[in-house]
């Protein structure tokens, strides 16, 4: 098993390294845990199998940790923040009852920064994987 994440984890930095536009991979985490997580140059998605007002309350406080929150709308599943001069957008959109589509988008300079899209949905993903 070990062998198969390592494998999965250098393939996917293959994709990465190699230019490609959207180099998606699965998390394989336990029920009703994420079920999805795709990574491309401008953004990074999350499919959670999660309710979504959990989705919400968990991607408003790890938004809030990563910086100063400037417009919350939870009617249209839409936050926004900024760190570090990056303007941070996490979209919500409700796919079923019980799953949700995540979007980390960080631009800076309308220039994407990926890294920081990264962290933030990793964090998003460990706390409802």
């Amino acid at each position: 098993m070990r062998r198969l994440g390592l494998l999965i984890g250098w393939l996917t930095v293959a994709l990465l390294a190699a230019g490609c536009p959207a180099a998606p991979f699965l998390l394989l985490a336990g029920a009703g845990g994420v079920a999805g997580y795709a990574v491309s140059k401008d953004k990074v998605e999350l499919m959670v199998e999660q309710p979504y007002a959990k989705v919400w309350g968990v991607a408003l406080e790890e938004t809030k940790r990563a910086g100063l929150l400037k417009d919350l709308h939870e009617d249209t599943g839409r936050i926004e923040a900024t760190y570090q001069g990056t303007h941070i957008v996490v979209t919500l959109e409700r796919v079923t009852e019980t799953s949700v589509k995540v979007v980390v988008k960080a631009r800076k300079h309308l220039l994407p920064k990926i890294d920081v899209a990264q962290r933030l949905a990793t964090r998003m993903a460990r706390r409802l994987g």
